[in-house]
């Protein structure tokens, strides 16, 4: 009877603990905020052709590799609008005064609240990672 007892304990234990380490998995990956990076090096700033607007990027080291994060700054308040991981240099390029900027290729608005997160899942019928905006909406079904 002991022996059962023991046996049972041990297997609830193992089946806590997987359970315990997959919701914990499966939180990070899922529902990870931008706003929740680290800090890391800045690297560059740039500005808007107005002024308005100011997008400081940031290296960071990650236990995975380098990452980079961009910082956009307005009247003193700022938010991340961009992170992306296995690079370590970025492009900034504004299409415009001071709505569209061209982060390594992915365009954003800036205005509208929009963003890229590397984290926020890959397509199988589409190469890269989603970009999207804080309505959840990717950047490619507004067009």
């Amino acid at each position: 009877m002991k022996k059962k007892i023991f046996l049972l304990s041990v297997y609830f234990l193992a089946f806590s603990v997987t359970a315990v380490n997959l919701f914990y998995s499966l939180k990070g990956s899922l529902f990870s905020d931008i706003s929740d990076l680290p800090k890391g090096e800045l690297t560059a700033t740039t500005r808007s052709p107005d002024g308005v607007y100011k997008i400081d990027t940031y290296t960071i080291d990650t236990c995975v590799g380098k990452g980079v994060r961009c910082e956009l700054t307005e009247d003193g308040k700022s938010r991340n609008v961009f992170w992306q991981t296995g690079i370590d240099d970025v492009e900034v390029f504004w299409q415009d005064n001071s709505r569209i900027v061209s982060i390594n290729g992915v365009e954003l608005d800036v205005i509208d609240g929009g963003y890229y997160d590397c984290r926020r899942g890959t397509s199988l019928f589409q190469e890269g990672s989603l970009e999207g905006d804080e309505t959840g909406k990717r950047n490619d079904e507004k067009k």
